[in-house]
């Protein structure tokens, strides 16, 4: 078979070789959407309970002098970002994306929390200071990483090192839609806590029996609460990874099967007039 001719045939058999690992990973991802948003959706009754009760305790002190370390941060300090990436590339521009907003946040004062390689890999390169980084694994998000990274942050406020705490990461919107985003975490503002509420819900709030007293149910409260929105955050980055691995390695397939096509034809057609000729050569040979 002729140089160029074995060249498209192998080219043929390396596109569709791409294109069948680039299915079974976008298989992987959508199993595992499913699967963080089954998380996603159990946690939600917990999250809610756990904002109805701080909610409530919450009204029953309003009115006098509440003291915590997550509400009562030193002015004038660093601010920490708790930056949630994937571990992997191959996720379409998700990445590019989050270090965009790494770079908008990033200052002398930032200090710099990664769950995620590729978070950690970029923060070494920006000015603020990286102060420790986590592995987030290649399934669900486990909570014992909660754990630790909350340790690390009650270590930065009882050093009196940050000022405030905010959480950056990809908002799972859709399939389509993973939105870089930055929230607040620290410090809380109790008055924000469910500032929604009706007429109903606030006279159900007073009417809340807790003991030994709101105040020291809260102390007790806050730190869980702090948990649930570190947790929320995670599950949402797992989510919009998968997401955005499943849009591109279905794009990823797409292209390289289009590819095949493309260089199938030409095999074809370059076959043909091989062929083609070599009659045309017999024929004028036997004249």
């Amino acid at each position: 078979m002729p140089a160029n001719l074995q060249l498209l045939k192998r080219r043929i058999k390396t596109s569709q070789n791409i294109a069948q690992i680039a299915k079974a990973m976008e298989t992987i991802s959508a199993s595992k959407i499913k699967k963080a948003q089954d998380a996603a959706t159990s946690n939600k009754p917990y999250a809610e309970k756990l904002l109805d009760l701080v909610s409530k305790a919450m009204s029953q002190t309003g009115k006098k002098k509440f003291n915590h370390k997550y509400i009562d941060l030193p002015k004038n300090k660093k601010t920490l970002f708790i930056v949630i990436t994937p571990n992997k590339g191959l996720c379409g521009g998700l990445n590019t994306n989050l270090y965009k907003k790494m770079i908008e946040v990033d200052s002398p004062n930032a200090v710099f929390i990664t769950i995620g390689k590729k978070g950690e890999k970029f923060a070494g390169k920006l000015e603020g200071e990286l102060y420790a980084s986590f592995p987030i694994g290649s399934g669900l998000p486990d909570y014992a990483t909660i754990i630790q990274l909350k340790t690390l942050l009650d270590e930065l406020i009882e050093k009196k090192q940050i000022s405030e705490a905010k959480l950056l990461f990809a908002e799972f919107e859709s399939i389509l839609t993973q939105k870089p985003t930055t929230t607040k975490l620290l410090p809380l503002r109790l008055e924000k806590v469910g500032e929604e509420l009706t007429e109903e819900q606030a006279l159900e709030n007073d009417d809340a029996i807790f003991e030994p007293d709101a105040e020291s149910f809260l102390l007790e409260l806050l730190p869980q609460y702090i948990e649930t929105q570190i947790f929320n955050a995670l599950l949402q980055a797992y989510t919009s990874e998968q997401a955005a691995r499943m849009m591109a390695m279905q794009n990823a397939k797409n292209n390289a099967f289009d590819i095949a096509d493309y260089l199938t034809l030409s095999y074809n057609k370059s076959r043909q007039e091989r062929i083609t000729n070599e009659i045309l050569d017999l024929t004028n040979s036997q004249n």
